[in-house]
């Protein structure tokens, strides 16, 4: 579990793709910060696959909302996502192996003017919650038209 996936919470919530163009895709890649167990090749394919799902998972929740208004929204796509704080709460640390089958709830209450909140409740296969995780984050959409200059 990375930060990043965490913060994304709020992307698959809003149905808001990833990885929906070749540059974003082509950023990931580049972005990766050590790929010396991995080829490139294995790499782009593994991106493409989440890809291809992400649009599966997009076009599957559209076909099923009962309104159009999912259809209707414009296109979007994440410009930039930072997280801000991330606190995980351990209630029993003994009670659990992290090497065991692990069940993870996460969902984004909120995300609004910029900004992103997810939280996420871990199970041990018993059924003992075993820690909560709390992230808020910065969550920028890409602009249509680039960024005026500043007049200073």
């Amino acid at each position: 579990m990375s930060d990043s996936y965490f913060i994304g919470t709020v992307a698959r919530v809003q149905s808001i793709p990833r990885f929906s163009s070749p540059a974003a895709l082509k950023k990931t890649l580049s972005a990766l910060k050590n790929p010396s167990d991995l080829d490139e090749q294995s790499i782009t394919k593994y991106l493409k696959d989440l890809a291809d799902q992400e649009a599966r998972e997009l076009n599957s929740k559209a076909t099923s909302s009962p309104s159009s208004q999912a259809l209707m929204v414009p296109k979007r796509e994440i410009g930039m996502m930072v997280s801000l704080d991330h606190t995980i709460y351990f209630h029993d640390r003994r009670a659990f192996r992290a090497d065991d089958w692990i069940f993870t709830e996460m969902v984004s209450p909120w995300a609004g003017e910029g900004r992103g909140l997810v939280t996420q409740r871990m199970w041990a296969r018993d059924g003992t919650l075993i820690a909560t995780c709390v992230q808020e984050g910065v969550v920028r959409l890409k602009q249509d038209k680039p960024a005026t200059s500043s007049k200073l």
